[in-house]
């Protein structure tokens, strides 16, 4: 029976992957807008599904949903689903009605375009690298995917009914999967993804150990939020419902005790609290400052204890023991502990600092003994910054640091003009840039496929808000 239902599951997500490009054909004759309604489809397992095999104890065969497929073809069914997106919206922008979102980000896209052509010809003056390691999603993979759904998202987005479902069905979906995160929590022992409790033994529970649960969980409050201050949302019901929703988004992204989370969502909160009026600034600020804080710096507090009584590392301050992957001995470490692979990948990069090492390119990593957790496996670091810089060199971390800069000056550059409802999904994508930031410096976002997906959606909220905007004059 277990057999039947892989198998029936296996099938789902092939079948969509399949039927995507068939679409192509059937939007020739029921319009453009429908096409909206596929990316949602693709849209829903990534908002659902987390990245099971991290922080198990015990991971079977397969079970990671962002590998479905890849036993058969070399790329996920996912993966798939995206590429017959992208050739849908393709045909969307040669032959629809409906133009495409207009953004500043031509100039980086050419350059890692050019990085990623460069790359394929050198691979093929490369005799000892293999076409599996080219296209591996510890390379450059998911810079291209993230580059794909950006494309489909500012082409199918633009229309108002269209981001109006996208926003909604993110609120639903992610206060529903709330829902479940807290009953989970308080009956079910937490999720079971929990690296802290199964590798560090360290005794919590968490609501969801997978960083973009938090990311959706800071999206889905920033939104809800905003509509609550802005009076965009009437009736006492609706706006109890949406008090409740933004209580537990909060108590989400609080009890995932994943610091980057943490570290992401105050500022998150900052971009909120600077965007209302001054009253509401205020209150904001002084909840920020005399209940989250206090809040926050109690959980890491706790989060140490259990550390220490469980065999972590006891004595020193309390910042040595609430970080004791950077800071030991009463130091800042950036040859040991958590920083070492940051340390290794930065002598490899010295290397080739300019193009880097190629989207196959690996650190030496067999220098320091802190590093036998990776298994020889050093084709990625905790660092997203540093991962662009071992593939691309300066040229692709410049080209990174242009698309931030780029999607935050269009942001503050249409901040004022805008409507409240577009304003908020406007600061929204915004706020979701902000949360994956400490991600992005210190956790894995390139070699996590629904991580760079996300990371495109949030990109991608700012240039659709504007689009609406202007299309409704």
């Amino acid at each position: 029976m277990n057999a039947i239902f892989q198998y029936v599951y296996l099938a789902v997500f092939f079948g969509m992957a399949m039927a995507v490009p068939l679409a192509i054909a059937t939007w020739v004759m029921v319009g453009s807008r429908a096409a909206s309604v596929w990316v949602l489809v693709y849209l829903l397992p990534l908002f659902c599904f987390p990245n099971a095999s991290w922080g198990l104890i015990e991971t079977a065969a397969g079970s990671n949903f962002y590998t479905r497929g890849t036993g058969t073809f070399f790329f996920s069914a996912i993966n798939l689903m995206l590429f017959g997106l992208a050739a849908q919206a393709f045909v969307m922008r040669r032959f629809g009605n409906l133009p495409p979102a207009r953004h500043n980000l031509k100039v980086p896209a050419a350059i890692f375009g050019a990085l990623m052509l460069g790359n394929l010809a050198v691979f093929f003056a490369m005799p000892n690298v293999y076409w599996f390691q080219l296209l591996a999603p510890s390379g450059l993979l998911n810079v291209f995917n993230l580059m794909l759904a950006f494309y489909v998202l500012t082409t199918c987005f633009g229309d108002d009914k269209a981001l109006d479902r996208l926003v909604n069905l993110l609120i639903a979906v992610v206060a529903l999967r709330g829902v479940w995160g807290l009953v989970r929590y308080v009956a079910l022992g937490g999720d079971p993804a929990n690296f802290y409790s199964n590798f560090q033994h360290i005794n919590v529970k968490l609501t969801f150990f997978d960083i973009n649960d938090s990311f959706l969980a800071a999206t889905c409050f920033f939104l809800v939020v905003w509509r609550l201050l802005t009076d965009q949302v009437r009736g006492l019901g609706m706006r109890s419902l949406y008090v409740g929703i933004a209580l537990l988004e909060l108590f989400i992204v609080v009890f995932s005790y994943r610091r980057t989370g943490w570290a992401g969502f105050g500022l998150a909160l900052l971009l909120l609290a600077f965007n209302v009026n001054r009253v509401q600034r205020a209150w904001l600020l002084g909840s920020y400052v005399f209940a989250g804080l206090p809040l926050l710096i109690y959980k890491l507090v706790q989060r140490s204890a259990t550390s220490v009584a469980h065999g972590g590392a006891s004595g020193g301050s309390l910042l040595e023991r609430a970080f004791p992957d950077i800071i030991q001995h009463g130091s800042l470490s950036f040859t040991t502990g958590r920083f070492a692979e940051l340390y290794a990948a930065f002598l490899s990069v010295r290397e080739s600092p300019l193009w880097g090492l190629g989207a196959w390119g690996r650190y030496d990593g067999f220098r320091f003994s802190d590093l036998a957790w990776h298994q020889g496996d050093f084709g990625w670091m905790h660092s997203g910054v540093l991962h662009i810089a071992l593939k691309t060199g300066l040229i692709g971390v410049v080209a990174m640091l242009i698309v931030m800069v780029g999607a935050f000056r269009f942001v503050r550059r249409n901040n004022a003009r805008l409507a409240p409802r577009e304003r908020g999904v406007l600061l929204a994508g915004a706020a979701g840039l902000l949360f994956m930031l400490p991600n992005w410096l210190f956790g894995t976002p390139v070699i996590e496929y629904r991580t760079m997906q996300l990371i495109a959606l949030a990109l991608a909220l700012p240039y659709c808000a504007v689009a609406v905007a202007d299309r409704r004059g």
